[in-house]
């Protein structure tokens, strides 16, 4: 039977989560980090996750969440994650769970179900080929998973790809080329540096000329909270970012994105900013960096350029309701 499940689950659903879901690459982790990131968080509820249970033993069980907060959230649910023991990882298994999340993003009042980098649940994965690295999110479902074609036959909408790339840092430097290249900008009246809120100015205007609410979010966070943040300059106007810089307790080094402000762009400022990126979080003892861009997103050349490779491909999928 399919039902919704409710608190007294709460073992059963974490001992399904420990042994399965590693299965689908998420990272390990001690029973009470698995409840922080998902059955204690603030957006989990047992209204938005279903069970499969046979005889009275849960076999299975899918996970989505909702919110008004969330992008998109008036309109759409999130789907989650979904685990199931091997004898019933089955593609049945799959719609049976689907269809009860579906109607009860139909009773919420939305008219779409989407797996997207927009969920505020957060499931840290492996990355493939590593030393056991992490990324702490995935924005999409897996292509190497069987889950991935499931909700394609299911009608979900592929809207888009990305791709995670990954490097160590343990090699990094700028190579001589790039190094060229910054001087030949800054004779051309654009530098590189740290910002500092007492010489730099236009941070502001820069980011509302980007019109990128999480950068804004995050990059006038940092400035205020005086972390490393390597910024493009015209003069002393703040022309672009990259970052900001913090190794997080896995090691990876963080990455919000890079920005050029319109009237800048075409400069290789770009470029430049995701060295220096790069070098700022190795030396504050970064161990590795990864990140995600759309498998046709230009930017990717920097990254490559950057000795970033792909390692795994992630559908953001949408279905209406």
């Amino acid at each position: 039977m399919i039902r919704n499940a409710v608190p007294a689950d709460h073992a059963a659903l974490l001992a399904l989560w420990q042994a399965n879901a590693p299965r689908q690459g998420y990272a390990s982790r001690p029973d009470a980090e698995v409840d922080r990131l998902l059955f204690r968080h603030p957006y989990f509820s047992y209204e938005y996750t279903f069970v499969r249970a046979e005889q009275g033993r849960a076999v299975a069980f899918i996970c989505g969440c909702v919110g008004n907060d969330i992008p998109h959230g008036r309109e759409r649910g999130c789907f989650t994650c979904l685990a199931a023991d091997p004898a019933w990882d089955t593609p049945e298994t799959t719609v049976q769970l689907l269809d009860a999340l579906e109607e009860a993003f139909r009773a919420a009042g939305k008219t779409a179900s989407a797996v997207t980098f927009f969920n505020p649940m957060h499931l840290p994965w492996v990355i493939p080929g590593s030393p056991g690295h992490e990324h702490n999110n995935m924005p999409g479902i897996a292509t190497d998973l069987p889950l991935h074609e499931r909700m394609l036959a299911h009608g979900y909408t592929e809207t888009t790809q990305e791709t995670a790339m990954y490097r160590t840092l343990t090699n990094f430097a700028i190579p001589p080329e790039v190094r060229a290249l910054e001087h030949r900008t800054a004779a051309e009246g654009c530098t590189l540096a740290l910002y500092d809120p007492n010489r730099h100015h236009g941070l502001d205007a820069m980011l509302q000329a980007l019109d990128n609410p999480d950068w804004t979010a995050r990059v006038t966070a940092a400035a205020r909270d005086g972390l490393c943040l390597p910024v493009a300059l015209a003069g002393n106007t703040v022309a672009g970012f990259a970052g900001p810089v913090y190794p997080e307790p896995t090691g990876r080094g963080f990455f919000a994105g890079i920005g050029i402000a319109p009237q800048y762009q075409h400069r290789h400022l770009g470029k430049l900013l995701f060295f220096r990126l790069c070098a700022e979080e190795k030396r504050a003892g970064a161990v590795y960096m990864s990140l995600f861009t759309g498998v046709a997103n230009p930017a990717r050349r920097i990254y490559e350029s950057a000795g970033f490779t792909s390692v795994r491909t992630f559908g953001v999928l949408l279905k209406t309701l």
